[in-house]
């Protein structure tokens, strides 16, 4: 009998929560647990964006540039490394993959390739409500649209 193969999509908020929300619904333990960070344009993108506003229409300075990708590898580290710990706190182990890309499109690709059995997405953000109409961001519309596994939205508390 093969194990539950188990996508979850980390952000770098609520890791603990997301985990233990996962925990309670399957035994992780016997799974194959699967972290997700997708690095995505849209940092990059706004600052593109100001710099095309910007007087002389100039790249970043090398330096900048390399502080910026390193900012973004570090985060990535950060929220990669949280989720496993949670993971290891309840029993098991992670295979933590990272990946470029639009978040959404990154996911549903991931899924399918992975044979994902369910995808563990965070409803609510930064910048969402909790619940409501608005509460879902970009990448969690598109995942809970287009993506062909079961998708779990978890709502953090």
């Amino acid at each position: 009998m093969s194990s539950v193969r188990v996508l979850i999509l980390v952000d770098g908020l609520h890791a603990r929560e997301i985990v233990s929300a996962v925990a309670r619904l399957v035994d992780l333990r016997s799974a194959d647990v699967l972290l997700a960070y997708v690095e995505g344009p849209d940092a990059r993108a706004g600052l593109d964006l100001v710099r095309q506003q910007g007087p002389g229409n100039r790249p970043l300075p090398p330096d900048r540039e390399r502080e910026l990708r390193e900012a973004e590898e570090s985060a990535g580290g950060a929220a990669i490394a949280e989720a496993e710990a949670a993971v290891r706190e309840h029993g098991a182990n992670a295979q933590p993959i990272r990946v470029t890309g639009k978040p959404g499109h990154a996911v549903c690709e991931l899924a399918e390739q992975r044979r994902a059995d369910l995808v563990v997405v965070r409803a609510g953000g930064r910048d969402r409500p909790p619940i409501g109409p608005g509460s879902l961001g970009p990448a969690a519309r598109f995942i809970s649209d287009h993506c062909r596994a079961p998708v779990l939205l978890l709502r953090t508390r």
